[in-house]
């Protein structure tokens, strides 16, 4: 039986992911399922995400495929899903923070920082981010783009790509707002034991220009899975470059 493939997105991020490069690569990525993330995960919430998954998908195999910090919460649910998980695919993962010394080669610094400082800080943060995804997500998503680095300047540069991004922007930070600052607080928390329990095929895709999971955040990751995970380097992508060229390469059922 073909496996179910069940997509989590980045964060911030949302299906709009799979239709940001265009219609030949969203429709080849029309087999793909987004996994409902909007609950605000607690104690529990893994496997209880787990446990929704396969009550929705009782008889097939199930495919991962985790983007950016999409590929935490993906590799977090795997050990609950045991074997029925056929693989786990990787797209510029974001590996526990705990594994090296990181921050300062990612984007995303200023909101990991805020969120191991505590609640307030982090809460001030994600309130102002909402305000400016309110009014302005468009021009937010160029600001987040505005340093992009490889193959992501020429997705920086596409009205398409950013119309995606602000959307996943809006969603993130307004609709599912408790839900982000939730996992975002997960993520940055010790998680790093979860990795000796992931015991199914891996594969990583990574991008040599990768500036917000940096490539040595990828080989870390991999050095602390025991399946001994496929490194498939992508050279001269960035972050979101990447995800292009895993959908481009491997998203036809």
């Amino acid at each position: 039986m073909r496996p179910a493939t069940l997509y989590f997105h980045g964060l911030p991020g949302s299906a709009a992911e799979l239709a940001s490069f265009g219609p030949a690569i969203a429709a080849q990525a029309g087999h793909f399922h987004v996994v409902d993330r909007s609950a605000a995960p607690g104690e529990g919430y893994f496997p209880s995400l787990a446990a929704r998954i396969a009550a929705q998908y009782p008889d097939q195999p199930l495919h991962l495929v985790g983007f950016s910090l999409g590929a935490a919460a993906a590799l977090q649910v795997a050990p609950c899903l045991g074997a029925r998980v056929d693989r786990i695919d990787l797209i510029s993962p974001a590996a526990p923070l705990q594994l090296g010394d990181f921050l300062d080669d990612m984007a995303g610094a200023p909101v990991f920082r805020a969120a191991l400082a505590g609640r307030m800080p982090f809460a001030a943060l994600t309130f102002m981010q909402a305000q400016v995804a309110r009014i302005a997500p468009a021009k937010m998503a160029a600001a987040l783009m505005a340093k992009a680095r490889g193959a992501d300047r020429a997705l920086a540069a596409d009205p398409r790509f950013i119309a995606g991004l602000a959307q996943s922007l809006h969603q993130s930070l307004l609709a599912q707002r408790a839900a982000y600052s939730a996992e975002i607080r997960a993520y940055v928390a010790d998680w790093s034991a979860t990795l000796a329990k992931v015991h199914q095929p891996v594969t990583i895709w990574q991008g040599s220009e990768d500036d917000w999971t940096p490539p040595a955040m990828a080989e870390a990751l991999a050095a602390h899975l025991p399946s001994t995970p496929a490194m498939l380097m992508q050279p001269g992508c960035s972050h979101f470059s990447t995800l292009r060229a895993y959908l481009k390469a491997k998203a036809c059922p």
